[in-house]
């Protein structure tokens, strides 16, 4: 007896699944920006990704922050010591570069253009008046056109 189910065929089936985990696998497995990346100093830019991270190991540093990797208690002081508990993280060393962006608002601000005049005298391509007639002739009624030839 042969396999008719198209639902079921394994080739529809991996594709379905590809097609549905598509967005997930991508945000997982979507490049990074490259290795040894620059601190951008510019107010105006936007962190992304790895953006100002300090340290290593920012999961559990964030777990150890919100009092997770201790016991909570205010009796037992060497139970409670959060320099015993502490995480072990390292700081990240990025280098630190200018900002390559040109804020023009700030560089060249609108009000010294204000009394500037505008010159723009330079000759066009083409001559602009070299298309104004029509080399046909045109706005006549064909119909009187027709009367004529026909006498």
């Amino acid at each position: 007896m042969s396999f008719t189910r198209f639902h079921d065929d394994d080739a529809r089936i991996k594709k379905q699944l590809q097609e549905s985990t598509f967005t997930g696998r991508y945000q997982l497995n979507a490049p990074g920006p490259g290795e040894n990346l620059p601190f951008m100093e510019d107010p105006h830019m936007r962190l992304e990704k790895w953006g100002a991270n300090n340290r290593t190991n920012g999961v559990d540093l964030e777990s150890d922050l919100k009092g997770m990797s201790r016991k909570y208690n205010r009796d037992n002081v060497n139970q409670n010591n959060y320099k015993d508990h502490s995480t072990f993280t390292l700081p990240h060393s990025h280098s630190v570069e200018k900002s390559f962006v040109d804020q023009t608002r700030a560089s060249h601000p609108g009000w010294t253009y204000l009394d500037v005049e505008q010159n723009r005298w330079e000759l066009p391509f083409e001559n602009p008046q070299a298309h104004t007639e029509k080399t046909f002739e045109n706005n006549s009624s064909s119909r009187i056109l027709v009367k004529d030839k026909h006498k």
